[in-house]
């Protein structure tokens, strides 16, 4: 018993399971980790993909998880799928839709989340059929399968792992944070869904990427109640802080480049929450196919809709 603090130490048998997890995942990192420079590299010829094009999938692929309402871990295994496709093979952009919905389909089918591929197909507004999606799938599995037959390791995996080991630490949990446990890691992962979206912050290692959002997140709720609380609640601070380093040299990640990664996660989430708070003044208009317009009884007829209040 520790009476300083007065509770009992960590069981290092129990932190064993954790600690081999933590080592699992970094063994498979290096391995599965993509090369995006490929993408934009010397060789590149007119009409193949670019970052730029990269981007806007992955943030294609963002809005079919949320509106087709699957777990975050679909998206990042996904991003995962498209990001080593496209590092191994030279991809035209005209076939990155149907590339995209492959990923999807094919991380969605990992991750043991259903998904009718019809849906997919029609919600994403695709010129593909069902069909090219199905064969598309089974071409990305077939160049992305690692010949030891294991799986990639993405942020959230990462991450998932850092909370446990910090949990692990903190049994005074709710002397910590003031939110519940479920939504700060919802938040969290909606972090991460958004560096994976941009190429600049998407090539750093998962490890580094989990670890700063965990550090700043938790940090970020510990300094709101830090004013309100007694000593006690700094030593639980500096055994956070303490956790993170360690956490830092298993990954055996450096400085430089935890510094670099934070600069510019910090620059993505920065301009992330500039736009998020920025209000809309466009106009909400009617529009019209032709066929719909063919199609109505007397002419004139759409014109007589209301003026939506927005």
């Amino acid at each position: 018993m520790d009476k300083r603090r007065g509770r009992s130490l960590p069981d290092a048998m129990l932190l064993k399971p954790l600690a081999f997890n933590l080592e699992e995942a970094l063994q498979v990192e290096n391995i599965y980790r993509p090369n995006l420079a490929s993408v934009s590299s010397a060789d590149y010829k007119p009409g193949g993909v670019t970052l730029s094009s990269r981007d806007g999938a992955v943030k294609n692929l963002r809005f079919l998880r949320i509106w087709l309402d699957l777990p975050h871990n679909v998206f990042f295994t996904a991003v995962s799928y498209l990001d080593m496709f496209l590092s191994r093979m030279k991809v035209q952009e005209k076939f990155l839709k149907c590339l995209t919905l492959s990923c999807l389909y094919l991380a969605a089918d990992t991750e043991n989340s259903k998904i009718n591929v019809d849906n997919l197909v029609k919600i994403s507004q695709s010129k593909c059929t069902s069909r090219d999606v199905v064969r598309m799938a089974i071409i990305v599995k077939e160049k992305t399968k690692n010949p030891e037959g294991s799986k990639a390791t993405t942020p959230s995996d990462f991450l998932k792992i850092y909370l446990e080991i910090l949990k692990f630490f903190t049994n005074q949990w709710e002397h910590i944070i003031s939110r519940d446990m479920f939504q700060i890691r919802e938040n969290m992962l909606i972090l991460l869904e958004v560096l994976l979206s941009d190429s600049s912050t998407a090539y750093f290692r998962s490890s580094a990427l989990a670890l700063i959002i965990f550090q700043m997140e938790v940090e970020k709720i510990m300094a709101k109640g830090l004013p309100n609380k007694s000593l006690y609640f700094l030593g639980e601070v500096l055994q956070f802080l303490s956790i993170v380093r360690e956490i830092q040299l298993k990954c055996k990640i450096r400085n430089v480049e935890l510094k670099n990664c934070y600069i510019q996660i910090a620059k993505v989430l920065k301009q992330y929450e500039s736009e998020k708070n920025t209000k809309s003044h466009q106009k909400m208009t009617w529009n019209f196919s032709k066929s719909t317009i063919q199609t109505c009884k007397r002419p004139g007829y759409y014109s007589n809709f209301q003026t939506i209040k927005e």
